[in-house]
Protein backbone atom coordinates (compact mmCIF):
# COMPACT_ATOMS: atom_id res chain seq x y z
CA UNK A 1 0.00 0.00 0.00
CA UNK A 2 2.70 2.31 0.82
CA UNK A 3 4.76 1.70 -2.54
CA UNK A 4 1.37 2.39 -4.36
CA UNK A 5 0.73 5.67 -2.08
CA UNK A 6 4.59 6.73 -3.26
CA UNK A 7 4.48 6.00 -6.84
CA UNK A 8 0.74 7.73 -7.58
CA UNK A 9 2.44 10.86 -5.58
CA UNK A 10 4.96 11.04 -7.96
CA UNK A 11 2.58 10.41 -10.88
CA UNK A 12 0.32 13.73 -9.22
CA UNK A 13 3.79 15.76 -9.13
CA UNK A 14 4.42 15.07 -12.61
CA UNK A 15 0.83 15.65 -13.62
CA UNK A 16 1.26 18.92 -11.81
CA UNK A 17 4.81 20.33 -13.25
CA UNK A 18 3.37 19.42 -16.87
CA UNK A 19 -0.05 20.99 -15.90
CA UNK A 20 2.11 24.07 -14.48
CA UNK A 21 4.28 24.51 -17.58
CA UNK A 22 0.92 24.10 -19.81
CA UNK A 23 0.08 27.55 -18.07
CA UNK A 24 2.90 29.13 -17.91
CA UNK A 25 3.40 28.73 -21.81
CA UNK A 26 -0.19 29.45 -22.60
CA UNK A 27 0.39 32.91 -20.20
CA UNK A 28 3.26 33.87 -21.89
CA UNK A 29 1.93 33.52 -25.31
CA UNK A 30 -1.36 35.58 -25.01
CA UNK A 31 0.65 38.26 -22.74
CA UNK A 32 3.49 38.83 -25.70
CA UNK A 33 0.69 38.06 -28.81
CA UNK A 34 -2.43 39.42 -27.12
CA UNK A 35 -3.25 42.78 -25.92
CA UNK A 36 -5.72 40.99 -23.46
CA UNK A 37 -5.09 42.08 -19.88
CA UNK A 38 -3.00 40.01 -17.45
CA UNK A 39 -5.78 38.84 -15.56
CA UNK A 40 -7.46 37.05 -18.95
CA UNK A 41 -4.04 35.98 -19.68
CA UNK A 42 -4.00 34.25 -16.03
CA UNK A 43 -7.46 32.81 -16.72
CA UNK A 44 -6.56 31.17 -20.16
CA UNK A 45 -3.30 29.51 -18.84
CA UNK A 46 -5.80 28.11 -15.42
CA UNK A 47 -8.08 26.71 -18.00
CA UNK A 48 -5.77 25.13 -20.36
CA UNK A 49 -4.15 23.75 -17.16
CA UNK A 50 -7.17 22.58 -16.03
CA UNK A 51 -8.18 20.78 -19.53
CA UNK A 52 -4.57 19.30 -18.92
CA UNK A 53 -5.51 17.56 -15.18
CA UNK A 54 -8.94 16.19 -16.61
CA UNK A 55 -7.16 14.66 -19.53
CA UNK A 56 -5.50 12.55 -16.74
CA UNK A 57 -8.19 11.52 -14.84
CA UNK A 58 -9.73 10.63 -18.03
CA UNK A 59 -6.44 8.27 -18.40
CA UNK A 60 -6.21 7.00 -14.97
CA UNK A 61 -9.72 6.56 -14.50
CA UNK A 62 -10.34 9.03 -11.78
CA UNK A 63 -11.04 12.49 -11.43
CA UNK A 64 -9.38 12.89 -8.03
CA UNK A 65 -6.38 13.84 -9.71
CA UNK A 66 -8.01 17.30 -9.75
CA UNK A 67 -8.18 16.79 -5.97
CA UNK A 68 -5.00 19.03 -5.32
CA UNK A 69 -5.52 21.60 -7.78
CA UNK A 70 -7.95 23.76 -5.10
CA UNK A 71 -4.92 23.74 -2.92
CA UNK A 72 -2.02 24.95 -5.21
CA UNK A 73 -3.68 27.21 -7.91
CA UNK A 74 -3.22 30.31 -6.48
CA UNK A 75 -0.11 30.21 -4.84
CA UNK A 76 1.04 29.11 -8.02
CA UNK A 77 -0.17 32.03 -10.00
CA UNK A 78 0.96 34.61 -7.47
CA UNK A 79 4.12 33.70 -6.79
CA UNK A 80 4.73 33.70 -11.06
CA UNK A 81 2.74 37.06 -10.93
CA UNK A 82 5.47 38.37 -8.37
CA UNK A 83 8.56 37.12 -10.69
CA UNK A 84 6.86 38.52 -14.14
CA UNK A 85 6.04 42.04 -12.40
CA UNK A 86 8.79 42.14 -10.11
CA UNK A 87 6.90 43.59 -7.03
CA UNK A 88 8.98 41.78 -4.66
CA UNK A 89 8.02 44.28 -1.23
CA UNK A 90 6.82 43.85 2.18
CA UNK A 91 3.43 43.65 1.35
CA UNK A 92 3.70 41.15 -1.37
CA UNK A 93 6.11 38.82 0.70
CA UNK A 94 3.46 39.29 3.75
CA UNK A 95 0.38 37.82 1.80
CA UNK A 96 3.32 35.36 0.90
CA UNK A 97 3.06 33.42 4.09
CA UNK A 98 -0.63 33.02 4.54
CA UNK A 99 -0.90 31.96 1.14
CA UNK A 100 2.07 29.07 1.73
CA UNK A 101 0.88 28.23 5.26
CA UNK A 102 -2.70 27.46 3.19
CA UNK A 103 -1.24 25.55 0.34
CA UNK A 104 0.84 23.44 2.94
CA UNK A 105 -1.56 22.53 5.00
CA UNK A 106 -4.49 21.79 2.33
CA UNK A 107 -1.88 19.76 0.46
CA UNK A 108 -0.38 18.09 3.28
CA UNK A 109 -4.16 16.98 4.45
CA UNK A 110 -4.44 15.11 0.58
CA UNK A 111 -1.27 13.88 1.15
CA UNK A 112 -2.14 11.85 4.79
CA UNK A 113 -5.49 10.82 3.54
CA UNK A 114 -4.13 9.30 -0.29
CA UNK A 115 -3.99 6.15 -0.27
CA UNK A 116 -3.15 5.42 -4.50
CA UNK A 117 -4.27 6.56 -7.73
CA UNK A 118 -6.40 4.68 -8.15
CA UNK A 119 -9.05 5.83 -5.17
CA UNK A 120 -12.48 7.31 -6.32
CA UNK A 121 -14.16 9.84 -3.96
CA UNK A 122 -17.96 8.98 -3.53
CA UNK A 123 -18.62 12.09 -4.89
CA UNK A 124 -17.28 11.02 -8.45
CA UNK A 125 -19.21 7.93 -8.61
CA UNK A 126 -22.39 9.23 -8.25
CA UNK A 127 -22.09 11.54 -10.35
CA UNK A 128 -20.56 8.96 -12.85
CA UNK A 129 -23.59 6.92 -11.79
CA UNK A 130 -26.25 9.45 -13.11
CA UNK A 131 -24.44 10.80 -15.88
CA UNK A 132 -23.37 8.23 -17.98
CA UNK A 133 -21.83 8.08 -20.93
CA UNK A 134 -21.67 12.37 -20.44
CA UNK A 135 -19.42 11.65 -17.25
CA UNK A 136 -16.34 12.65 -18.88
CA UNK A 137 -18.26 16.04 -19.77
CA UNK A 138 -19.78 16.62 -16.28
CA UNK A 139 -15.91 15.54 -15.26
CA UNK A 140 -14.77 18.45 -16.71
CA UNK A 141 -16.86 20.66 -16.57
CA UNK A 142 -18.35 20.16 -13.34
CA UNK A 143 -15.63 18.47 -11.33
CA UNK A 144 -12.87 20.15 -12.52
CA UNK A 145 -14.12 23.51 -14.59
CA UNK A 146 -16.40 24.82 -12.28
CA UNK A 147 -14.17 24.69 -9.00
CA UNK A 148 -11.08 26.12 -10.83
CA UNK A 149 -13.20 29.33 -11.79
CA UNK A 150 -14.57 29.58 -7.78
CA UNK A 151 -11.10 29.64 -6.89
CA UNK A 152 -10.25 32.03 -9.51
CA UNK A 153 -13.02 34.28 -8.63
CA UNK A 154 -11.89 33.88 -5.32
CA UNK A 155 -8.06 34.59 -5.76
CA UNK A 156 -8.42 37.78 -7.73
CA UNK A 157 -7.67 40.21 -4.98
CA UNK A 158 -4.40 37.89 -4.48
CA UNK A 159 -3.67 38.70 -8.37
CA UNK A 160 -4.09 41.99 -8.39
CA UNK A 161 -2.02 42.30 -5.21
CA UNK A 162 0.92 40.63 -7.06
CA UNK A 163 0.70 43.36 -9.85
CA UNK A 164 -0.20 46.43 -7.84
CA UNK A 165 0.27 45.88 -4.11
CA UNK A 166 2.41 47.51 -2.00
CA UNK A 167 2.59 47.60 2.13
CA UNK A 168 0.28 49.33 3.96
CA UNK A 169 -0.11 48.39 7.52
CA UNK A 170 -3.89 47.74 7.03
CA UNK A 171 -3.05 44.19 4.93
CA UNK A 172 -1.97 42.95 8.53
CA UNK A 173 -5.48 42.87 9.30
CA UNK A 174 -6.33 40.49 6.62
CA UNK A 175 -3.19 38.58 6.98
CA UNK A 176 -3.85 37.89 10.45
CA UNK A 177 -7.32 36.80 9.48
CA UNK A 178 -6.00 34.34 6.73
CA UNK A 179 -3.56 33.00 9.31
CA UNK A 180 -6.31 32.39 12.04
CA UNK A 181 -8.18 30.43 9.67
CA UNK A 182 -5.60 28.32 7.92
CA UNK A 183 -5.59 27.75 11.71
CA UNK A 184 -9.03 26.61 11.96
CA UNK A 185 -8.34 23.75 9.20
CA UNK A 186 -5.49 22.39 10.79
CA UNK A 187 -7.52 22.19 14.27
CA UNK A 188 -10.38 21.06 12.52
CA UNK A 189 -8.64 18.29 10.42
CA UNK A 190 -6.29 17.26 13.35
CA UNK A 191 -9.69 16.56 15.24
CA UNK A 192 -11.34 14.81 12.74
CA UNK A 193 -8.74 12.65 12.01
CA UNK A 194 -8.16 11.69 15.63
CA UNK A 195 -11.96 10.99 15.69
CA UNK A 196 -11.75 8.73 12.61
CA UNK A 197 -8.63 6.78 13.90
CA UNK A 198 -10.34 6.14 17.24
CA UNK A 199 -13.56 5.39 16.57
CA UNK A 200 -14.91 1.86 16.73
CA UNK A 201 -17.21 1.82 13.88
CA UNK A 202 -18.44 4.21 10.81
CA UNK A 203 -21.56 5.12 11.95
CA UNK A 204 -20.70 7.19 14.46
CA UNK A 205 -20.88 10.97 14.47
CA UNK A 206 -17.91 13.39 15.16
CA UNK A 207 -19.13 15.40 18.62
CA UNK A 208 -15.78 16.50 20.14
CA UNK A 209 -13.24 20.07 20.12
CA UNK A 210 -14.57 22.33 17.59
CA UNK A 211 -17.37 19.78 15.65
CA UNK A 212 -19.01 19.84 19.16
CA UNK A 213 -20.00 23.70 18.29
CA UNK A 214 -19.69 23.49 14.15
CA UNK A 215 -21.11 20.85 11.93
CA UNK A 216 -17.97 22.14 9.45
CA UNK A 217 -15.53 23.77 11.44
CA UNK A 218 -13.16 23.09 8.26
CA UNK A 219 -15.36 24.52 5.73
CA UNK A 220 -15.89 27.66 8.32
CA UNK A 221 -12.17 28.39 8.00
CA UNK A 222 -11.94 27.38 4.82
CA UNK A 223 -14.76 30.46 3.33
CA UNK A 224 -13.14 33.07 6.27
CA UNK A 225 -9.57 32.36 4.39
CA UNK A 226 -11.39 33.69 1.42
CA UNK A 227 -12.87 36.82 2.88
CA UNK A 228 -9.68 37.87 4.68
CA UNK A 229 -7.63 37.65 1.61
CA UNK A 230 -10.13 39.95 0.04
CA UNK A 231 -10.08 42.24 2.86
CA UNK A 232 -5.65 42.06 2.00
CA UNK A 233 -6.29 43.81 -1.21
CA UNK A 234 -9.56 46.01 -0.32
CA UNK A 235 -7.79 48.00 2.25
CA UNK A 236 -5.09 49.42 -0.14
CA UNK A 237 -7.83 49.64 -3.40
CA UNK A 238 -11.30 50.12 -1.79
CA UNK A 239 -12.72 50.78 -5.29
CA UNK A 240 -12.39 47.66 -6.25
CA UNK A 241 -14.45 46.94 -3.71
CA UNK A 242 -16.38 44.47 -5.88
CA UNK A 243 -13.95 41.90 -5.73
CA UNK A 244 -15.52 39.92 -2.60
CA UNK A 245 -17.57 38.46 -5.20
CA UNK A 246 -15.38 35.35 -5.22
CA UNK A 247 -15.14 34.71 -1.83
CA UNK A 248 -18.86 34.90 -1.47
CA UNK A 249 -19.49 32.66 -4.51
CA UNK A 250 -17.27 30.30 -2.49
CA UNK A 251 -19.37 31.00 -0.01
CA UNK A 252 -22.22 29.86 -1.92
CA UNK A 253 -21.02 27.43 -3.32
CA UNK A 254 -20.53 25.22 0.48
CA UNK A 255 -23.94 26.34 1.54
CA UNK A 256 -25.88 25.34 -1.84
CA UNK A 257 -24.04 22.36 -3.17
CA UNK A 258 -20.87 20.82 -0.55
CA UNK A 259 -22.58 21.01 2.43
CA UNK A 260 -26.20 19.66 1.77
CA UNK A 261 -24.42 16.83 -1.04
CA UNK A 262 -22.15 15.61 2.27
CA UNK A 263 -24.82 15.38 4.48
CA UNK A 264 -27.39 13.67 2.72
CA UNK A 265 -24.79 11.27 2.20
CA UNK A 266 -23.52 10.50 5.13
CA UNK A 267 -27.20 10.80 6.32
CA UNK A 268 -27.21 6.78 4.89
CA UNK A 269 -24.83 5.34 6.89
CA UNK A 270 -25.32 7.63 9.96
CA UNK A 271 -28.46 6.87 11.58
CA UNK A 272 -27.52 9.77 14.75
CA UNK A 273 -26.39 12.78 12.07
CA UNK A 274 -30.32 13.68 12.22
CA UNK A 275 -29.57 14.61 15.94
CA UNK A 276 -26.12 15.91 15.47
CA UNK A 277 -27.83 18.43 12.54
CA UNK A 278 -30.70 19.27 14.36
CA UNK A 279 -28.66 20.53 17.33
CA UNK A 280 -25.33 21.86 15.60
CA UNK A 281 -24.88 24.99 14.08
CA UNK A 282 -23.93 24.71 10.35
CA UNK A 283 -20.68 26.66 10.19
CA UNK A 284 -20.14 28.99 13.05
CA UNK A 285 -19.13 28.28 16.09
CA UNK A 286 -21.86 28.20 18.68
CA UNK A 287 -23.26 26.89 21.51
CA UNK A 288 -25.26 23.67 20.93
CA UNK A 289 -29.64 24.13 20.73
CA UNK A 290 -32.39 22.29 21.98
CA UNK A 291 -33.73 19.36 19.80
CA UNK A 292 -36.92 19.59 18.60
Amino acid sequence: MKTKKSVGLVILLLIYLFAAAIGIGVFYVCDKYTNMNFILNILLADVAATIFVWLTGLIFKTMSTYDPYWSVQTIIIYVLLLVKYNNWNLGTILLLIPLGIYTIRLTGNFIYTFSNLGYVDWRYKMLKEKSGKLYFLLALMGICMFPTMVVFAASLPAFYFARFGEYNPLILIGVVLMLGAVALEFISDYQMHSFRKNRTSKDEVINVGLWKYSRHPNYLGEISFWFALYLVYFVINMSMWYLFAGAFINLVMFLIISIPMEERHMLEYKPNLKEYIETTSMLLILPKKKQK
